[in-house]
């Protein structure tokens, strides 16, 4: 950048530029700085020389600039320049003569990066603070974003499809004839030995089953084919892109092909690394499971699955992440038995099932009573309460003065076991032995899920504003014994659930390692004789014979004894930590190092001991106990969930919300924005963004995340106004950090169900650390091996994700906390499905 000293002679700087490596340069030079002092020249010429040196650099202006960036060549080297740096770029050449450091510069300071819009801003606001005005908005934050004007990306979830062979880019002119003896010319995109995507001219039209004729007239300049009789093909489908038609087709048999399927096969296999391979369904999946790894490991809902044995839904196993696993504990009883069994009975599963897609779920109310050592559990859904209508308040107003009482989100979706193995994206053909990587899961594992047909997602949406309203509720306490009709017997078998953690990424600070050994616990004047179960530098976990009170922020004392018996060096006599969890039993800790101003002895103990013992210790990795069984479930769950992830990414300083995600069921917020249609409808997400306003709010949120929180909870009221003439004015949103009080809620609440339409939703929105590129490593690498361009900028797509959220739909839960009569919840959920049935016309 030209220093500020010489920014008064600019003018006299670019017309001397032109003329830097020129003969002329330096009679002009004398000519236009003659009227300077010596060292004023020296400078100039010092800074012109430097701005015409050669440049090396490569540009890169990917996440810095809001424009679309490309790959350009130039002199042998790649750069990433959006248009209006090319065009810099290009006019720059004209007056250098060649790539130089003032060239480069001006390249990256262009007015539309990142980082000179925020400078000039900046400036603005500064200046206007200095004069007394108020300051102008900044321009990057506020604008509206790329997603309201072109709508948001559409990830489908499950989506990805194999190809049995590679297809190759090939254009060349071929011949269609019809049956009826019509010719026409034609040319193809794509050229695979099975099949093809033709280009075909706009007058013509192909239908689906169509059985075509194509002599490939190209090729026969240059090879001798002996097909005078052309190719037989089937039209599989056609497709207007861009006012173009397009059609795949499929070669039929041949009685004699002359060897044309190999002709083809050699054909491909030799020149696909000059014109290309047809990446398109790799890419297509390299994005679709890029952002389900970056959603399923922070979902807040425990998916359990369920078997039919002997008629009765049997819950097998629950698929376990860093939010989720504590729903596990909740379902225990005394004897750590997990009670889903009884809680999720098929009579409630066929209630949901009975219900349209959309609606296939329930709101489920839990608590635990303590009596004799034993734990019983009682829970009902908003269903079966709104049939007893006299034992509604009873359960709501005893329930919830209960410190066990939970509300969840219930939702059933169907599965079957063919679900639970997905091909990788590579064609059989591809550079790699494809049939090892696509091994099915073992007979072990498959012998397991043979009979799973249900998973039903479990939510936790319980907030202290809905316990407080429930508590409120007065009933008549001569009616709770009837409540033993919710209650779950005690049974002497329960099936076993197996807990599978999610199969991803390790994001952790720093590695775990399992080691028992001493703890001696203070307790006042006392020590409680405990032990570690694993250990790291910075943290411990710790396990009791007897259950301790201790609760999360809390701060201890602890010794080692056993560890100072081998190390003089270190003081492990009173060593503090923090408590940073506690199990449901109370007999597991798991600690965090709490360091002041003098180093932590304990955390210099651990890391030298790590040091000099890394090779001797073993990783505490979840090691599932049928291997592959994480990635079996996760198949079969991502293919059947209905929920509505999105995705935060970061540009440069600006956070934007421009994907979601569709799982193969849409919900009533799916239908809402528009995204029930697929990949080609039209999306629009200002019911829930609210002009960016919320956008806004979810990036300043992240800002001040980490990947390890806990998800930030945000609860959405939309009223739908039917009778509004403007589609985009129907939707009136609001969120709970606008409606601050219970009764502000609850108005805007009443004031919807008496006139118009209610939607709510609870959004969970999450951190993320980096993608989980392991998982997509083989088709990433594929991608690069024919277009490393295209893999980087995927890369590069999944790493700007800096935010995931999930909207679970909570208006049922709602209108019961709020108080709302059975006819007006009647009434509510007809005009609800009247609703959605016209959307899903449309």
């Amino acid at each position: 950048m030209t220093t500020p000293d010489l920014l008064p002679y600019i003018g006299v700087i670019e017309r001397l530029i032109p003329l830097i490596n020129t003969s002329e340069f330096n009679e002009v030079f004398g000519i236009l700085t003659s009227e300077l002092p010596k060292p004023k020249q020296f400078l100039l010429k010092m800074e012109l020389k430097r701005l015409g040196q050669p440049c090396s650099y490569y540009i890169d202006l990917r996440g810095k600039v809001d424009g679309e960036v490309r790959p350009y060549e130039h002199g042998g080297r790649t750069h990433y320049m959006d248009d209006t740096a090319i065009k810099a770029f290009e006019r720059g050449l004209k007056r250098y003569g060649r790539f130089t450091m003032g060239l480069f510069e001006e390249v990256m300071n262009t007015d539309n990066n990142y980082r000179v819009r925020h400078k000039q801003e900046t400036e603005q606001r500064l200046q206007a603070v200095i004069a007394g005005e108020t300051p102008p908005q900044a321009v990057v934050e506020t604008q509206e974003p790329e997603q309201v004007k072109t709508g948001p990306a559409l990830v489908q979830f499950a989506s990805y499809c194999s190809r049995g062979e590679e297809r190759m880019n090939f254009t060349i002119d071929i011949e269609i004839a019809l049956e009826n003896g019509e010719l026409f010319p034609a040319s193809t995109v794509d050229l695979s030995v099975s099949g093809s995507k033709l280009k075909i001219p706009g007058s013509r039209s192909l239908s689906a089953g169509q059985k075509i004729a194509i002599t490939f007239k190209g090729l026969e300049q240059e090879f001798a084919l002996g097909l005078s009789q052309g190719v037989p093909y089937q039209v599989i489908d056609t497709e207007v892109v861009d006012r173009a038609v397009y059609a795949r087709v499929k070669r039929l048999p041949m009685a004699d092909e002359h060897g044309f399927s190999e002709f083809l096969r050699q054909f491909i296999q030799g020149n696909k690394r000059r014109y290309k391979v047809n990446l398109d369904n790799t890419l297509d999946a390299v994005v679709v499971k890029g952002y389900e790894q970056f959603y399923l490991p922070r979902i807040s809902s425990l998916p359990v699955f369920l078997a039919v044995r002997d008629g009765l839904p049997v819950p097998v196993c629950a698929m376990t992440t860093e939010n989720n696993r504590q729903h596990v504990q909740y379902f225990q009883d005394e004897q750590q038995r997990s009670v889903l069994m009884q809680l999720l009975s098929g009579k409630r599963l066929k209630a949901c099932l009975q219900k349209a897609p959309a609606e296939r779920s329930c709101i489920l109310y839990c608590f635990t009573h303590a009596a004799k050592g034993k734990l019983f559990f009682y829970s009902a859904t908003s269903d079966e309460l709104q049939q007893l209508p006299e034992l509604q308040k009873v359960f709501f107003g005893f329930a919830a003065r209960k410190p066990s009482f939970r509300v969840f989100h219930l939702v059933v979706h169907r599965t079957h076991p063919e679900h639970a193995h997905q091909l990788l994206s590579l064609p059989n053909t591809a550079d790699q032995d494809v049939s090892k990587l696509n091994q099915p899961p073992s007979q072990l594992v498959q012998n397991l899920i043979r009979d799973f047909r249900y998973i039903v997602s479990l939510t936790d949406i319980t907030t202290e504003e809905n316990i407080a309203l429930y508590q409120q509720i007065r009933y008549d306490e001569n009616l709770l014994s009837q409540l033993k009709i919710f209650g779950h017997a005690k049974v002497d078998q329960l099936p076993p659930l197996e807990a599978v953690a999610l199969q991803y990424v390790n994001l952790r600070g720093e590695t775990r390692y399992l080691y028992k050994t001493k703890v001696l616990l203070q307790l006042g004047d006392q020590q409680l004789e405990a032990h570690t179960r694993d250990f790291s530098s910075k943290g411990l976990q710790v396990e009791t014979a007897l259950p301790v009170s201790f609760q999360k922020g809390e701060h201890i004392r602890l010794a080692l004894p056993d560890m100072q018996k081998i190390s003089s060096k270190f003081d492990l006599q009173q060593l503090d930590y923090e408590v940073m969890a506690v199990s449901k039993s109370q007999l597991i800790m798991n600690l965090k190092v709490f360091e002041q101003e003098e180093p932590h002895q304990g955390r210099l103990f651990f890391e030298q001991l790590i040091k000099s013992n890394k090779d001797k210790l073993t990783p505490a990795e979840e090691t599932p106990k049928y291997a592959g069984l994480g990635t079996v479930l996760r198949n079969m769950y991502v293919k059947a969930l209905n929920s509505l992830p999105f995705y935060m990414h970061r540009h440069g300083i600006r956070y934007d919300l421009n994907v979601v995600g569709r799982g193969a069921e849409p919900n009533n917020l799916h239908y809402i924005l528009g995204l029930a249609g697929g990949k080609n409808s039209k999306i629009n997400l200002q019911p829930l963004l609210k002009n960016n306003a919320t956008n806004l709010n979810f990036a300043n949120q992240l800002k001040a995340m980490k990947r390890q929180d806990a998800p930030k909870l945000y609860e959405v009221f939309i009223r739908y106004q039917p009778a509004t003439a403007r589609s985009e004015a129907s939707f009136v949103t609001e969120f709970d950090f606008e409606l601050k009080t219970s009764q502000a809620r609850q108005s805007f609440v009443q004031d919807a169900i008496n006139q118009d339409l209610l939607f709510c939703f609870k959004v969970f929105l999450s951190r993320t650390g980096r993608p989980d590129t392991d998982y997509i490593a083989k088709e990433l690498g594929y991608v690069s091996l024919y277009a490393i361009h295209k893999a980087k900028v995927l890369e590069e797509e999944l790493w700007s994700v800096v935010g995931v959220g999930d909207v679970i739909d909570i208006s049922d839960e709602v209108l019961l906390r709020y108080g709302i009569s059975a006819a007006q919840i009647a009434t509510q959920l007809q005009k609800r499905r009247q609703f959605i049935a016209a959307l899903q016309q449309a």
